[in-house]
């Protein structure tokens, strides 16, 4: 099972410049509205409104705007625009396949901006299904491992309960242990991590690329300006690729 590579959290991390974190926030509010107003406004109802709200505040994102963008998403808002998630796919200069997950109330601005990224960056737009095959729609929970369950027969124990809760991958990566379920299976997963006594730095659903492809040093630099150019745009919220260390 290879790692799920999300370019925002791995370029820039929780050191974003203002300008960057406001446009986090903005995206994070659209999601948060997005998912209340599918599933309702109440977290403890609404599993995936819950993961969003979690990934908000470890964004140091306010309660204040969290509560206004479910208020506006559970109909306690003026605003009433559609929000719906849009995917598009293609190849990166290099070769390396993308997934970008766009969340709109414009499908046209959303396409405008994701295709004038690849056509200015020498990418490739595909049709529907060109890369998502090569990627998996799966549950992806990070968490830190205590010296406790790091080694030994309480960290045998853990792994064991994961995959007994329905976790396909158990790995650790750079310190920390990273669970890959089913969709339906992420609930149960984390459950077992808060009966650890362990943090969950991330949880969520993500498309996990299969397998990886490296890219070439002479296209590095290429396929790092294009990730933060699609990134910048306002209505990604999320850009997967299967190059490896990306």
């Amino acid at each position: 099972m290879s790692r799920h590579s999300h370019w925002a959290k791995i370029k820039r991390g929780k050191g974003a410049a203002d300008a960057q974190r406001g446009k986090e926030f903005s995206k994070l509010a659209r999601l948060i509205t997005a998912t209340a107003r599918e599933g309702g406004g109440d977290p403890a109802f609404n599993f995936k409104l819950r993961l969003v709200v979690d990934r908000a505040k470890a964004a140091a994102m306010s309660r204040d705007a969290i509560d206004r963008a479910i208020a506006r998403g559970a109909g306690g808002g003026a605003d009433g625009a559609v929000i719906e998630t849009v995917m598009y796919e293609g190849f990166a200069p290099g070769g390396a396949a993308v997934l970008i997950e766009c969340l709109t109330d414009n499908r046209n601005r959303a396409l405008g901006e994701v295709k004038a990224v690849f056509t200015k960056q020498s990418g490739t737009l595909g049709g529907e299904g060109s890369v998502r095959w090569q990627f998996a729609h799966q549950g992806v929970i990070r968490t830190t491992l205590t010296d406790a369950v790091r080694s030994g027969a309480a960290r045998d124990a853990l792994e064991l309960a994961c995959i007994e809760a329905g976790a396909e991958d158990v790995r650790e990566e750079d310190g920390a242990l990273v669970i890959c379920t089913a969709v339906t299976g992420l609930a149960k997963a984390q459950e077992v991590i808060q009966r650890a006594g362990l943090t969950m730095d991330d949880a969520g659903l993500e498309w996990v690329a299969k397998q990886h492809t490296d890219v070439a040093e002479s296209d590095r630099e290429r396929f790092e300006v294009f990730l933060s150019a699609l990134d910048d745009c306002d209505d990604v919220q999320e850009v997967y690729t299967n190059a490896r260390g990306y």
